[in-house]
């Protein structure tokens, strides 16, 4: 999953040290943090989660994560989202939750400006809001409480280093990227293409093509690449959709191991990848964590704790292996099918 969000710009790194992070990087749970030594108490409150889309596994995860913080607290949590990744259908779901007087809102915009009047609308009305999978131009916006999201420059410094260690240092290497123009995309990328210059010189990193978020374009320029570079070591895919396109590439022209695929995020199809052999590493973001954090923050600031609440906080990326993807750990990190 990327952030989407055209206005996006670089969130700085010195934030990193405003998460509460246990050893995996994961956001760590802290129920007594919003222990009401007031008397205040969230139970019975009801949060809304509106999400980015109901069908992808990103946002499911986001979901499943929010709601196991929300049941440590009994407050009741609703999830509405458009069917598609899409402000226009989003904003009136906003709206809706701000008429029925929920206690709490947990936004993961689809879109940054366009989001604006109904976070304005939220604070008039008194509602918390706490953002998820945003970028920073939007995190920035004075009528929301804190956010949690990701840094797209961690998310492909953590890819080159894990292909410039799997392909030891030499080779070549292919890069497939999704929209052209999109900040999100296009940092994934450089910071991926300057990190394989500056760990690993050795390696040949061929320049960057585009697959418009097509699994079927990702699979094409992925067997062009092969067939034009028969000792091909690497590709390394920006999203799910790329990295399941140049997984399916991989397969079909035998190359299963002589070409090494990373790929950013967890999703189900990307794991059946890297169970397969076909992956040898995913770059996870951490949407668990995001729903849980947005939920100790609205609680932390529902019952008197606000100077708890942290205005931005950057989840790091977690590099998923299939050395340890079945440990205890990475099961909150891999991306659910449902929450």
């Amino acid at each position: 999953m990327k952030i989407r969000g055209t206005k996006a710009t670089h969130i700085l790194l010195s934030a990193l040290t405003a998460s509460v992070i246990t050893a995996f990087g994961m956001v760590a749970a802290s129920p007594a943090s919003a222990a009401n030594s007031t008397g205040s108490s969230v139970a019975g409150d009801t949060f809304a989660l509106v999400n980015g889309d109901n069908a992808d596994p990103f946002f499911l995860t986001i979901w499943k994560g929010a709601l196991a913080e929300a049941n440590k607290y009994h407050v009741h949590l609703v999830e509405v989202a458009p069917t598609t990744f899409d402000y226009t259908t989003q904003l009136p779901l906003l709206y809706d939750e701000i008429a029925k007087k929920v206690n709490g809102i947990i936004l993961s915009p689809d879109g940054d400006t366009q989001l604006d009047p109904g976070l304005a609308k939220a604070h008039a009305a008194g509602i918390p809001v706490v953002l998820v999978n945003s970028d920073s131009t939007f995190n920035s916006n004075p009528n929301k409480i804190g956010a949690f999201t990701s840094n797209q420059l961690l998310l492909g410094q953590l890819a080159a280093k894990a292909m410039g260690s799997l392909i030891h240092g030499r080779g070549t290497v292919a890069v497939i990227n999704s929209v052209a123009g999109a900040l999100g995309d296009e940092q994934r990328g450089s910071a991926f293409i300057a990190t394989m210059h500056k760990y690993f010189p050795h390696v040949r990193t061929l320049p960057e093509q585009y697959d418009l978020d097509s699994r079927t374009t990702a699979a094409g320029l992925a067997n062009d690449f092969m067939e034009a570079y028969p000792n091909l070591t690497g590709i390394y895919g920006v999203d799910s959709f790329t990295g399941q396109g140049v997984g399916t590439a991989i397969k079909d022209d035998h190359k299963v191991g002589k070409v090494k695929l990373v790929a950013i995020d967890a999703e189900p199809q990307e794991v059946a990848l890297l169970r397969e052999g076909v992956a040898q590493a995913l770059i996870a973001q951490q949407p668990y964590g995001m729903g849980t954090g947005a939920v100790q923050a609205l609680v932390e600031y529902l019952t008197g704790h606000k100077n708890l609440v942290k205005n931005s906080v950057i989840l790091p990326p977690i590099e998923v292996t299939p050395q340890n993807i079945n440990t205890p750990a990475m099961q909150k990190v891999i991306y659910a099918s449902k929450p």
